[in-house]
């Protein structure tokens, strides 16, 4: 359901003819258009979890790369990047997470095709965009839970786009993943790998102003232990975010958030829903 509202929506795209300027009684100009998905972020909200509310810091930076390629004409890649993300949250269950790296990396063909070599070379059409999802050094740590923490070292996802959007304003990728984490507790560590039984999403959608931002991220699948046990994970985030008003250029945004994850959190591997809303200001984050 949430894939086919956000297809609907990326089919209503506004033309690329958006103003990003305004203009003072003097005549000088200022930017009235925001790219989400650039700037140093900082933010700060409460956030719910188990009739827990708690203070909540993030902070991180974000880069957006769209570029054509230059091994294919008619070809175009829409990068983005999310550096030192870190979050965290006092309260009774405090912790802190944190992500080295996490990347989306999106192809658009004008006209995909597969190239059939079996005999008499045959192209085919292909109806989608092509993207990998990269994801590196995710730290959470729960002071609540005791000594411990889990770290996934790494995660890698091919995705496909059925929407094939020529624009980083919307996007819809979805695929196999491959991932290895390590859980660390009293009794040791343990290693876990889901060698791409685990099927990830991530989609989102923009307003070409860049005002409204809304970005869902969904894994489910299978983990395998070394010692040989296994384990059904799934888990989903959806975050949205509204610019209100720029101090000095720099937008300040309403950012809602929920998080429901089952089996995968913490050490325990426990079943967990969270809601969080807050204020976010990116420094560096207008066109």
């Amino acid at each position: 359901m949430v894939a086919l509202a956000l297809a609907l929506l990326l089919g209503t795209l506004p033309a690329p003819s958006t103003a990003c300027q305004g203009w003072t009684e003097s005549g000088e100009t200022f930017p009235t258009c925001f790219d989400p998905g650039t700037g140093w972020v900082l933010g700060s909200g409460l956030r719910m979890q188990d009739g827990d509310a708690a203070l909540l810091l993030r902070a991180g930076f974000l880069v957006r790369v769209a570029r054509s390629s230059d091994s294919k004409v008619d070809s175009s890649w829409f990068d983005s990047h999310r550096l030192l993300l870190t979050e965290a949250w006092g309260g009774a269950r405090r912790g802190l997470s944190f992500t080295g790296y996490e990347g989306l990396l999106r192809r658009h063909v004008e006209e995909g095709n597969i190239l059939v070599s079996l005999g008499r070379p045959t192209r085919i059409p292909f109806p989608f965009d092509v993207a990998l999802s990269l994801r590196a050094a995710h730290l959470e740590r729960r002071g609540w839970e005791g000594p411990g923490w889990t770290l996934e070292t790494g995660r890698v996802g091919l995705l496909l786009d059925p929407v094939r959007t020529n624009t980083e304003w919307g996007w819809l990728a979805v695929g196999p993943a491959a991932s290895h984490a390590l859980r660390h507790g009293r009794d040791g560590t343990t290693h876990e790998l889901s060698p791409f039984t685990s099927l990830l999403l991530d989609t989102g959608w923009e307003t070409r102003d860049g005002r409204w931002a809304l970005r869902v991220t969904g894994l489910a699948g299978w983990s395998f232990d070394f010692d040989g046990g296994s384990h059904f994970r799934a888990r989903g985030d959806v975050a949205v975010e509204h610019v209100l008003l720029a101090v000095n250029d720099a937008p300040v945004s309403l950012r809602l958030a929920a998080t429901g994850v089952l089996g995968d959190a913490g050490l325990a591997r426990r079943d967990e829903a969270m809601l969080g809303a807050g204020l976010v200001v990116r420094p560096f984050g207008w066109r």
